[in-house]
């Protein structure tokens, strides 16, 4: 089955369809979009010029709603005179899709394409007194301008690769850390996920710790809780072997979703981040202060220690202290940023 009309040097995209609906609605789009349409014989299957996929995949991820991208399959050639005999299996729009986006991370790994940013945690009562970093990864386009982290990750879970995104970011925390000769704590994101296992943990700690030399007692692993483990007794377990290694562990996002203090209390972390979901307009929701007050009685109880995260103005940070709240992070106390904040910086 041949393209009626071939147009030399360039090459021809593909369409099969589950229902005729379903193509008649792509193959409006895709003519009011500008592609030339190339007449076939078969009207299950539609054929369009291309000549350039890396364009046209993205072009057409815009226009077709998630469950098209499912339903529609394609097949790509680059051939003047292309036949659809000439392929192999047919993959989904959604699945080429995956792909290219594998590749393209792929690529920013190898090449290490990205960069820690830096912002700095506060003791709540000094808050000139800088008690650690968080390290927040960044990836970088082929221009040098940045990939936000939430892009990084959605994709890296998107292609199967979150692992070895985690571990690039741990790598880029701990290397980042010692150029800059950084003496208080590094705290760093990862995804429970990724050191879950003994052998996950034993890759990640060498990967990441070994060539940065830095002290196990300097680290603080941020357990993410958009992916904590299955159960308590699982976090637990990996927290203990984090503490065998001598690294102290945080809690992030506590409010987000795991609310339950008398799992906090038996998963033992040594400090938990209260999520800025519930610092956000604090001085007008006084349920929140409730919140946080019971929070921090509980976590003191048990020895942990709290950390603020999103304070973004003094008088935030003011009713933080009066909470009992250990430290401080946000845009109140600084920015993320290539340099260390040292404390003449910080604004109090």
């Amino acid at each position: 089955m041949n393209v009626f009309h071939p147009v030399r040097g360039v090459g021809h995209i593909f369409f099969w369809y589950d229902n005729w609906r379903l193509a008649a609605r792509v193959r409006s789009r895709m003519i009011s979009h500008g592609f030339v349409e190339c007449p076939l014989p078969d009207e299950r299957v539609h054929c369009f010029l291309c000549d350039d996929f890396e364009t046209c995949l993205p072009v057409l991820s815009n226009f077709l709603t998630e469950r098209e991208k499912r339903q529609v399959s394609i097949l790509m050639s680059e051939t003047p005179t292309p036949s659809i005999f000439e392929f192999g299996r047919l993959k989904t729009i959604e699945t080429h899709e995956i792909q290219l986006l594998g590749l393209w991370l792929g690529d920013m790994l190898m090449d290490r394409r990205y960069r820690s940013l830096m912002q700095p945690i506060v003791h709540a009562k000094n808050q000139n007194h800088i008690m650690g970093y968080e390290f927040l990864i960044r990836g970088l386009h082929t221009d040098g301008t940045d990939i936000p982290a939430p892009t990084l990750f959605a994709t890296a879970e998107k292609c199967e690769m979150l692992y070895a995104l985690d571990m690039a970011a741990g790598e880029s925390a701990t290397r980042t850390a010692r150029m800059h000769d950084i003496t208080e704590d590094v705290f760093v994101n990862v995804l429970p996920r990724t050191i879950g296992s003994e052998d996950g943990l034993d890759a990640w700690l060498q990967a990441v710790m070994a060539a940065a030399e830095l002290p196990p007692e300097q680290m603080v692993f941020e357990l993410v809780e958009s992916q904590q483990l299955e159960d308590v007794d699982t976090l637990k377990r990996l927290v203990a072997k984090l503490h065998d290694q001598g690294i102290r562990v945080a809690l992030d996002d506590f409010g987000s979703g795991f609310n339950n203090l008398v799992g906090l209390v038996e998963v033992a972390p040594d400090y938990i981040k209260i999520d800025k979901s519930l610092v956000d307009d604090l001085s007008k929701e006084h349920r929140k202060s409730k919140l946080i007050a019971n929070v921090v009685d509980s976590a003191k109880n048990s020895d942990i220690e709290v950390i603020a995260e999103g304070v973004e103005d003094k008088e935030t940070a003011d009713i933080l202290v009066s909470l009992g709240v250990d430290y401080l992070q946000g845009y109140h106390i600084g920015y993320p940023k290539d340099e260390p904040v040292r404390p003449a910086s910080i604004a109090v």
